[in-house]
């Protein structure tokens, strides 16, 4: 009985989205070369519409995306996007400090669904 009662207490438990890297700024960029750093999101899935990413300034020169696979199912070609891991990228056109604010919610499947907000602070220099 007591099996049983712990089974359903610790069976139904939430466990929270990690956002990764676990700091407050990501890696410092240069002016006008290409940057590239990734954000992992963990415990959880998330997809297209559980996921956002908004990059400030909007006219940075930078954008995301998530990681894509190139797969051959069948004889065909397939893409495959992974909302866990998400890409910043570009070439910054202005120097200063960006802000990069990843937020969603994780899907529920055998744990309900969590929401995740982290805001990264990146420093573009000359």
């Amino acid at each position: 009985m007591a099996f049983l009662l712990l089974l359903l207490i610790f069976g139904c438990g939430t466990r929270s989205p990690v956002v990764l890297p676990d700091a407050t700024a990501l890696p410092n960029a240069t002016l006008k070369n290409m940057y590239h750093a990734q954000i992992k999101i963990k415990s959880g899935p998330v997809n297209k519409t559980s996921v956002s990413v908004i990059i400030t300034p909007s006219d940075s020169g930078l954008m995301w995306k998530p990681e894509t696979t190139v797969y051959v199912f069948a004889g065909e070609e397939k893409m495959n996007e992974d909302y866990h891991k998400i890409i910043i990228y570009g070439a910054p056109s202005k120097e200063g400090n960006y802000d990069v604010i990843v937020s969603g919610h994780t899907l529920g499947s055998m744990y309900s669904g969590g929401g995740f907000y982290r805001n990264y602070r990146l420093a573009i220099n000359d």
